[in-house]
């Protein structure tokens, strides 16, 4: 019996040895904004429009651990490590019920798509978007851009290549052809630290939660401008 139990506890032990630990996460998010939007009660039969945030998420490569390559060779250039980080940042801006809803009612784009060259900053009054694109929510402008206006007030506009075959980075066109170029606006409660992000700088940035933005020194500033 002694034998057994002693046999047994060795086959536990190695098997603690050898496993794999499961990732707790295939996604960590570097910036995150998520609040009630001001046309949320007109529209109160339509839940997709509930909530609208802005998320800028780094997505895992779980196919490798330890930053070993496929040789078992580890990685010891920076320069690489963080050049893949940018490669692994999405951005997902729109609405949903309780968070940006990609299927529907939200846009995801890869930062790496993004023209760097085309980003700009701006603030947007009523007179504004009911001008240029009739209204707020999800609306074509007559320059052919999309804007998720959720509010009126400071906004991003960015290019971005469509890549893939056939592929749709998000809700909305279903016709978009690879290296196509496709212009959005959507707004943003510290419309600086996206575009930072946007343009590959400043990732190691606080995550923001709900309609409070946390800067890097700790304060905490809530927008009330509607």
């Amino acid at each position: 019996m002694t034998n057994n139990n002693n046999n047994n506890n060795n086959d536990n032990d190695d098997r603690k040895a050898t496993e794999t630990p499961v990732p707790e996460s295939v996604s960590e998010s570097v910036y995150e904004e998520i609040w009630t939007p001001p046309i949320a009660p007109f529209v109160f039969f339509l839940p997709m429009f509930y909530k609208y945030g802005v998320i800028i998420a780094k997505t895992n490569n779980t196919s490798t651990t330890n930053n070993e390559d496929e040789h078992g060779n580890g990685n010891d250039n920076e320069n690489e490590n963080e050049s893949d980080d940018l490669q692994q940042l999405q951005l997902t801006f729109g609405y949903g019920f309780s968070r940006p809803w990609d299927a529907l009612s939200a846009k995801t784009v890869p930062i790496r798509t993004i023209d760097k060259d085309s980003i700009t900053i701006g603030t947007a009054s009523w007179k504004d978007n009911f001008f240029k694109y009739g209204g707020w929510g999800i609306r074509l402008g007559l320059d052919g851009s999309t804007a998720y206006n959720a509010k009126n007030g400071d906004y991003i506009e960015f290019e971005y290549y469509v890549e893939g075959s056939g592929s749709r980075s998000g809700s909305g066109s279903g016709s978009d052809k690879p290296g196509k170029r496709r212009k959005y606006r959507f707004v943003s409660n510290d419309v600086e630290t996206v575009a930072s992000l946007m343009r590959g700088e400043g990732v190691g940035v606080s995550v923001n939660v709900g309609g409070d933005v946390t800067s890097k020194d700790g304060d905490t500033d809530t927008d009330t401008d509607q």
